[in-house]
């Protein structure tokens, strides 16, 4: 890529942008924004070049070069057909990868991304490294890497949340790479779960010999990862003791290096709710070792960081009964470890956008769970849900623990409301959706704020 290359950026979200201001700064000038919305126009610079409307995307085999924002499929006919004529397709993460000075955490996984690489950001803070000069966060939490690339030196040290768009067309890859929990996911946007697979390899199949990988020991598909480990292998595991990595033995968090095990904390000091969570606790520990965070400062961090915004966030006590946001769970398998972080009598609010999971599993969580007693369906996937619970309940026969009732809602206002009323003996009310926003709401954000915003006027 040359200052004369003919580039396209397809999508004008914040990695669009993102990529627009850093070509326009370093003198790039033969630049095309591809984007459904016929609206941005008035939002480009003077001089940028425009497609947009539905059409968008015809004619991208006159580009030289392409950068594909996440929201844009890697496999969408028309990208494909410019690259096999030659077009260079590349993204925001793969060009920040490849021109990036200092060595690069990737984390990576269906859920858990953003709590582990803030877990990771915050114990090398409390090390000393100061944010925004020797140390960034960046990528699907929400800044585009490319918006601090220029910032970087060899001695910084930059933290990624990947997402399985990102690393799709992935070339290369990190130095330290993170695997949290990999179930189904977007299969809606990816070919099927085998594809969605293969896109997360990508954070291993990229990396170079002198590299570090840290894979989750307990699920099935670690042995999958495994022979793809370029460098040294950590396991994290909640289940047996492990050599090299990290495990919970006992209610007690231990980190494990050659052999030999230090207890880092124990599990009933953790700030985060849900055991769940103890998944993105383990991985967060083993970077910041290798990268030199004392074992104490490690163990400081898990006493005080609390669940981030939309997931499992405590909102509001009232009238006995507390009040958990976790609108950023977007799978049946999130929604269930969120079922599983309470004891006491418990009132779900689930569903929303259909985008092609199985519930059968969720809904045996839901009726096997005795401290859930009433699930609050709305959203397109509410036909869904309540088939998967009557076909789960037919089936569990008479191994059916717990009489969980049913309510059917169209708005979030009125399932709130009525979760309040269903919790007359206290306990928890938690919106733990198992499905995406996107047929009521622009994004999980929105979603939770709104919920919040109920919550609130509660009396």
């Amino acid at each position: 890529m040359n200052k004369r290359s003919k580039i396209a950026i397809l999508g004008y979200g914040v990695e669009g942008k993102a990529v627009l201001d850093y070509l326009i700064k370093h003198g790039f000038n033969e630049i095309t924004v591809c984007d459904k919305n016929v609206d941005l126009k008035a939002e480009l610079p003077e001089g940028v070049s425009s497609t947009l409307g539905v059409d968008y995307l015809k004619g991208l085999e006159e580009f030289e070069i392409i950068f594909r924002s996440p929201g844009i499929k890697y496999l969408e006919p028309l990208v494909q057909s410019a690259k096999a004529r030659g077009v260079e397709v590349t993204s925001a993460t793969n060009f920040f990868i490849d021109q990036c000075p200092c060595p690069i955490i990737g984390v990576t996984g269906t859920k858990g991304k953003g709590t582990t690489s803030t877990l990771i950001y915050e114990m090398l803070k409390k090390s000393g490294r100061k944010e925004g000069l020797d140390l960034f966060l960046g990528g699907n939490i929400g800044q585009c890497p490319m918006e601090f690339l220029d910032s970087l030196d060899k001695d910084c040290l930059v933290i990624l949340e990947l997402s399985s768009f990102q690393l799709q067309d992935a070339e290369k890859s990190v130095k330290y790479a993170v695997l949290l929990n990999t179930t189904a996911d977007h299969l809606d946007y990816h070919v099927d779960r085998e594809e969605y697979m293969v896109a997360k390899e990508k954070l291993l199949t990229g990396q170079a010999k002198k590299s570090v990988a840290v894979i989750n020991k307990d699920y099935e598909y670690s042995k999958y990862y495994k022979p793809l480990v370029k460098g040294e292998l950590k396991w994290v595991s909640v289940k047996n003791v492990v050599a090299d990595g990290a495990y919970v033995k006992s209610g007690e968090i231990f980190y494990a290096e050659g052999g030999k095990s230090e207890k880092v904390a124990d599990v009933s000091e953790m700030a985060l709710v849900g055991s769940h969570n103890l998944e993105n606790i383990m991985p967060a520990v083993i970077i910041a070792k290798e990268l030199g965070v004392s074992t104490d400062d490690c163990a400081a961090v898990i006493r005080e960081f609390k669940n981030l915004p939309h997931r499992l966030q405590f909102v509001r006590e009232v009238g006995g009964v507390t009040f958990y946001n976790d609108s950023y769970s977007t799978v049946p398998d999130t929604s269930m470890a969120a079922v599983d972080s309470f004891k006491v009598p418990t009132v779900l609010i689930a569903g929303g956008y259909d985008k092609g999971a199985d519930y059968y599993e969720w809904a045996v969580k839901i009726l096997t769970k005795e401290s859930l007693h009433t699930v609050i369906l709305m959203g397109a996937t509410s036909d869904k849900m309540e088939k998967a619970l009557l076909e789960a309940e037919e089936k569990l026969g008479e191994d059916r623990v717990y009489p969980t009732k049913i309510l059917r809602r169209k708005a979030l206002e009125d399932a709130v409301i009525d979760a309040y009323a269903e919790s007359d003996q206290g306990g928890v009310v938690v919106m733990s959706p198992a499905a995406a926003s996107f047929d009521m709401f622009k994004n999980y954000k929105e979603r939770g704020n709104e919920f919040i915003t109920h919550v609130r006027k509660l009396k």
